[in-house]
């Protein structure tokens, strides 16, 4: 497989065929990574957290778990995974979360970079809108609120993901400069097939 490193703060995108695999990789542990998944065929059918967890029946993916799109059906399923903890709650940070929440004024966030990377595949920055956030930790407490904790993932925690359909893949390493991140920014490793053609915003 081709591995390719996200640097902090950039994203990366691919397309991946029915029944291939591609993994994302934390190399240096603690850093979360935002991904989208788009029908190669129609791009307006993409990956939702909403029908994820109700098909699922949890809030968190591992090992197992499959990824459903806006038409119901699967997309992606995870094959393999080190962690065994993502989130399906949060939506991607984007330029105002980054300066409203974490005093990060005129950067791109996860959304802009995914959008950014993902463009050269025909598919519109107004279509990232649900994200499986790879490492990320969050907690809901007393039934009504939700936390955000440091990631639990370590250097080269490793989430194996086989795609249901031929479908296009983005991927960004969270600029979010807090907690989300433990406080810092660090990259993202993705391992794709070979010969994978990459479009990507660094």
């Amino acid at each position: 497989m081709l591995t390719q490193r996200i640097p902090e703060k950039r994203g990366l995108a691919f397309e991946v065929a029915a029944g291939d695999a591609f993994e994302v990789v934390d190399p240096e542990g603690q850093q979360v990574a935002d991904l989208v998944a788009f029908d190669a065929g129609d791009p307006t059918v993409r990956f939702s957290t909403k029908y994820s967890y109700r098909r699922n029946g949890k809030v968190r993916v591992t090992d197992g778990d499959t990824l459903y799109a806006t038409d119901g059906g699967e997309i992606l399923s995870i094959t393999a995974d080190d962690c065994g903890v993502h989130d399906l709650l949060y939506a991607p940070c984007n330029e105002w979360v980054l300066e409203d929440y974490y005093d990060q004024p005129g950067e791109n966030g996860c959304r802009e970079n995914l959008g950014e990377a993902i463009a050269p595949l025909g598919v519109d920055e107004s279509l990232v809108l649900d994200t499986l956030n790879v490492f990320m930790k969050s907690t809901i407490a007393e039934q009504t609120y939700v936390d955000i904790r440091e990631p639990p993932s370590e250097p080269g925690d490793t989430v194996r993901f086989r795609a249901e359909r031929d479908c296009y893949v983005a991927v960004s390493s969270c600029a979010g400069e807090s907690v989300v991140n433990a406080g810092e920014t660090n990259p993202i490793d993705v391992r794709v097939p070979d010969g994978t053609v990459l479009h990507k915003n660094f």
